[in-house]
């Protein structure tokens, strides 16, 4: 039934409104990493469930009923256009065909598409005839809501009688054909003496003249229509530039895109071809989007709260048009479709789009962009102080030596050191006094003013500064950061663990964000949601899990081992100056680019308004609170929540790590005793929110996401179960000293226990996702409870295998030197991944086209950018600072 009341020309479009169920959440006021997040993945559970509610609501006598009265719209242009054939009944079909103009045949389909009915061109009548009578039947139709639409849609009274509800809704339109359309139809190009397409831009005209758009809006979208008239190539590129019907709308595509690059474009391919007959001054163009409400009642959650979902129209508006005036624009054409189960369709927003003229660069831009360029010429001079200085000048000093002591390049000093060295070694290789001893006898009565005393103080005050110019040296950092050597003793399977970690997050990533982008996001979806190995990438969020267990396990296996060594003194202010100085300098550093410079790298049709979260609460980052935030919208470079859990952690650590030191069972019992309380914690609070197992879904219709990630992710007492996992694992490798032989049964039975419960964890919800079992609320507490404590202790077990050489092959693969350096960028990494994902994602002027291809290729191209972009980074900023602090402390550098 629904496939033949979709066959009337235009009505597939409304079919489409009927049909959709959107990826797109509402237009937050800022660019929000948690609405990303949360809309991306929650909108897939949402599209499987809504394919098996749509069937009722498709056979309902309510959408036969409204898709009548839509149906009846195409009714009166259709008499319209029968009407107007009898009036020219003298002329004959194949006449019109041989005489028409070519040129009013394409303006008129032109004008067709500008008001989205193009089909209607098509009708089977002569071409004539139909483009006379269409013009009149939609002039006309134009002018039934101009009258109703000379206020704003949204202060529209709902019980007024002149609203454009009560007029679509009149029973007079129920298939009839006033009389007074009639009269118009017969009349109006005799009286008027005016062509089709001048009636249809007179009506459009006198829309537009009475909304409540600006002047200067007004103004210019006349002097669009003039250059449409007259086919102007600027013209032409802006109706071309807007969005037309799309194709795969029964597979719910809402991206309805124009292309950004042609509406500010000076040419264009076709423009050679078009000569009009006078020339008019050009409109300068603005690319802005329209989204439109859709009437669904069908929550996040999987059903109660109303839940409008969002089409996504593009459109070439002239520049003096504001976001205000594009949406009243939008609901002129709007307000003729008639309104479904009471719902109203129209533009909730419009958002126009700055093009990098209009953002200007602000004091802060300023700032940042000089701490930058300050940074890099400190950076250049400590590389050219290092290589020239320390390297090439010493080098050629050394060549020098072995030149003839004639030679004028000498000085003193250099050709006595030249004369004694030689007697000098051959007497201290038999026993004589010591070479150095002889030679400094014989430098200090040379009287040469290069030894005086304020030359050695001016020396002595050089040594700083050169220091911290060589701990801004390109050449130095890049050689710590790429070599694969480690200290003695290092946990080398960690490496592994860390970077294979960090591509994984990259992984879940790459896949979420690019949901927001993507055009075929329900078939993909449904289809990839089937496959049970699809649950690797959408409960990636254990992933990050990984990294608490790591962190735990390296804080308590080094502060024991320190503790050991120095019998229990510990200088606790530098056991916490160093954890705050090795992650706080690029932090803030990155915050600073994204706060400002950020905004300076997107532009494009999905730019979003700039985020002013770290304007706000960039001073909850500096102190490592900002994941207490009430609100998702204060959450200021919001993926750092895991750093401010880290180091809430790390704060905590002491209270863990001692007493195992001291009392063995006293720090068992305290250890136990966080993790329980952890476990109870994560249960009662998803239990009391009604949270599901996870921002995909998973969870019944009585599950409510809304808290999940302010009051259940993002909290330290949610989170911490893994790394008390890694601070128990680090005890036990400090104890056993990395040596600990296993039985092979007992060997092989730690491995499959630890198996099956990773993959009980990764794998468990793949049912829920295909929403074969959904979760209840009770099932999804005890979930959110234990899963993250249960994957924290698998990754242990890994951990203390190949610790102790009971890990095999993946001991072998995990160690692989070439994991070292890489696990050095992880944390870098972890900062630019989402500001490099995020350019691409905001810059396209396209939607993609998901496919498992794409996704490798998507995928291993954040990876690959993301650690080069994290190699300049930690160059620049990390490692710099973290020599530094040897200066600062110099203890730590003889350490």
């Amino acid at each position: 039934m629904a496939r033949e009341m979709c066959l009337g020309p235009g009505i597939h479009i409304l079919c489409l409104i009927l049909l959709l169920e959107t990826c797109v959440g509402p237009v937050t006021a800022e660019f929000s990493y948690v609405d990303l997040v949360m809309n991306s993945a929650g909108t897939i559970q949402k599209n499987l469930q809504l394919q098996k509610k749509l069937a009722p609501l498709l056979h309902s006598e309510e959408f036969r009923n409204w898709t009548q009265q839509l149906n009846s719209r195409h009714t009166l242009l259709r008499m319209a256009a029968l009407s107007a054939e009898d009036n020219f009944t003298s002329y004959n079909r194949t006449e019109f065909k041989e005489t028409s103009s070519e040129k009013d045949l394409s303006l008129l389909d032109l004008i067709g598409r500008l008001i989205g009915n193009s089909t209607l061109l098509n009708s089977g009548l002569p071409p004539s005839l139909s483009s006379q009578s269409m013009g009149s039947a939609i002039g006309q139709l134009l002018s039934s809501f101009q009258s109703t639409t000379t206020v704003n849609r949204n202060n529209t009274d709902e019980g007024s009688p002149s609203s454009a509800n009560d007029l679509i809704q009149s029973p007079r339109y129920n298939g009839g054909l006033p009389e007074s359309i009639t009269n118009i139809l017969s009349s109006v190009l005799q009286e008027n003496n005016m062509s089709p397409s001048e009636a249809i831009f007179e009506q459009i005209k006198g829309a537009i003249e009475n909304s409540n758009a600006s002047e200067s809006c007004k103004e210019d979208a006349f002097r669009v229509f003039d250059g449409l008239q007259t086919q102007q190539p600027w013209a032409l590129r802006m109706f071309d530039a807007s969005a037309k019907i799309p194709t795969d709308l029964l597979n719910l595509n809402i991206f309805w895109t124009g292309s950004y690059d042609e509406c500010y474009s000076d040419s264009s391919v076709v423009a050679a071809l078009l000569h009009p007959k006078t020339r008019l001054p050009s409109v300068k163009p603005r690319f802005c989007t329209v989204l439109v409400n859709l009437p669904f009642a069908f929550g996040a959650g999987g059903g109660g709260a109303f839940d409008a979902s969002k089409l996504k129209i593009d459109t070439c508006l002239p520049k003096s048009c504001s976001s205000q005036d594009t949406k009243v624009l939008a609901n002129l054409l709007l307000g003729s479709i008639p309104s479904v189960r009471n719902f109203s369709f129209a533009a909730s927003s419009a958002y126009c789009q700055p093009t990098p003229e209009e953002v200007p660069y602000e004091t802060k831009d300023i700032v940042m962009m000089c701490l930058l360029s300050m940074l890099g010429l400190i950076a250049v001079a400590g590389t050219a102080y290092e290589v020239i200085v320390m390297e090439f000048i010493p080098k050629f000093k050394n060549s020098q030596k072995h030149e003839t002591p004639d030679d004028p390049n000498f000085s003193n000093l250099d050709r006595i050191e030249s004369s004694i060295e030689k007697p000098y070694i051959l007497r201290h290789a038999n026993g004589g006094s010591s070479e150095s001893t002889q030679k400094q006898n014989v430098k200090e009565n040379i009287k040469d003013d290069t030894l005086k005393p304020k030359h050695r103080d001016t020396k002595e005050k050089r040594s700083v500064v050169a220091k911290i110019l060589l701990a801004f040296s390109v050449y130095s950092n890049g050689k710590r950061i790429l070599s694969t050597a480690q200290p003695k003793g290092s946990l080398k399977a960690v490496n592994g663990i860390r970077f294979l970690s960090m591509s994984w997050v990259i992984l879940g990533h790459s896949i979420a964000f690019s949901l927001q982008y993507t055009s075929n996001v329900p078939n993909f979806a449904s289809e990839f949601l089937q496959r049970t190995s699809a649950s690797a990438i959408t409960n990636a969020l254990v992933s990050v899990d990984t990294f608490f267990v790591l962190s735990g396990l390296l804080t308590s296996y080094l502060l024991l081992k320190e503790m050991k060594k120095s019998k229990g003194r510990i200088n606790w202010f530098i056991f916490y100056f160093h954890r705050y100085w090795r992650l706080t300098p690029i932090y803030m550093i990155m915050i600073g680019i994204y706060a400002t410079l950020f905004n300076h790298m997107i532009f494009g049709p999905s730019r979003p308004p700039p985020d002013t979260s770290c304007d706000r609460k960039w001073w909850m980052n500096l102190l490592y609170i900002n994941n207490f935030v009430d609100k998702s919208e204060d959450l200021c470079l919001a993926w750092s929540w895991y750093l401010n859990n880290d180091m809430q952690f790390y704060v905590l650590s002491p209270l863990l790590i001692v007493p195992l030191f001291y009392k063995e069972l006293i720090g068992v019992i305290i250890s136990v005793a966080f993790l329980f309380g952890v476990t109870i914690t994560s249960g009662v609070i998803s239990y009391n929110y009604k949270l599901p197992p996870s921002t995909l879904g998973g969870g019944d219709p009585n599950t409510d996401p809304t808290h999940f990630m302010t009051s259940y992710y993002i909290r330290p007492y949610c989170r911490m179960g893994p790394y008390v996992c890694g601070v128990l694992t680090g005890y036990i490798l400090h104890k056993t000293k990395g040596k600990y032989q296993i039985n092979t049964y007992m060997n092989l039975l730690g491995w499959a226990l630890a198996a099956t419960c990773a993959s009980a964890v990764l794998y468990g919800l793949s049912g829920a996702f295909r929403g074969e079992h959904l979760l209840s609320v009770e099932e999804s507490a005890v979930y959110n409870a234990l899963h993250r404590s249960v994957w924290g202790a698998a990754v242990c077990w890994v951990i203390f295998a190949c610790a102790t050489g009971n890990g095999g092959f993946i001991n072998t693969l995990l160690s692989w030197s070439a994991f070292v350096p890489l696990s050095r960028l992880t944390y870098a990494s972890y900062l630019v991944h989402l500001i490099v994902m995020n350019v691409f994602n905001l810059s396209r002027t396209r939607p993609f086209y998901m496919t498992d291809y794409a996704q490798v290729y998507l995928f291993l191209g954040h990876l690959f950018v993301s650690y080069a972009v994290a190699f300049v980074a930690s160059l620049l900023f990390e490692s710099p600072f973290m020599a530094l602090e040897k200066i600062i402390f110099p203890s730590r550098a003889r350490k």
